[in-house]
């Protein structure tokens, strides 16, 4: 992992619910579970900081940037921030550092749509799709 990578993933969603609790509860614990350190804002932004200079940190110090997509999230204006910070680095580097997840089913913006999302918009799926997600998010040099 570079030195200038703190987290393998920042998790973007939005902060109500049903997408707070789900990220929070759910998502985040499996992706830890498979060994990947996370970045959310709750708990890894630091107290009174500004908070565009934290979510610029949080997609500087994380490998990837996962968005999770709802509408609710599509409207936000912090969250498009987010996402326009990680395509801009994943450009300068030519790498990948923007994945987004569907949670909701949503009519996402063209540049959204431009990318192959992964749908865990079903439960049931969940376990069958996450793999797939944490083999994308997993350092090279990281065995399964």
């Amino acid at each position: 992992m570079s030195p200038d990578h703190r987290y393998d993933v920042f998790v973007s969603y939005r902060h109500q619910e049903p997408d707070k609790t789900w990220v929070r509860t759910s998502f985040v614990p499996a992706l830890e579970d498979a060994g990947l350190r996370i970045c959310v804002d709750h708990r890894d932004f630091r107290l009174g900081a500004s908070l565009v200079t934290e979510m610029a940190r949080a997609v500087e110090e994380s490998r990837t940037t996962v968005a999770v997509l709802t509408p609710a999230y599509l409207e936000g204006r912090f969250a498009e921030l987010e996402n326009v910070l990680a395509e801009h680095l994943g450009l300068e580097e030519r790498a990948i550092r923007l994945i987004y997840v569907v949670r909701e089913p949503c009519e996402p913006p063209l540049r959204m749509r431009a990318r192959l999302r992964l749908d865990l918009t079903e439960d049931d799926e969940i376990a069958e799709n996450l793999p797939r997600l944490v083999d994308a998010l997993r350092p090279p040099d990281q065995e399964p």
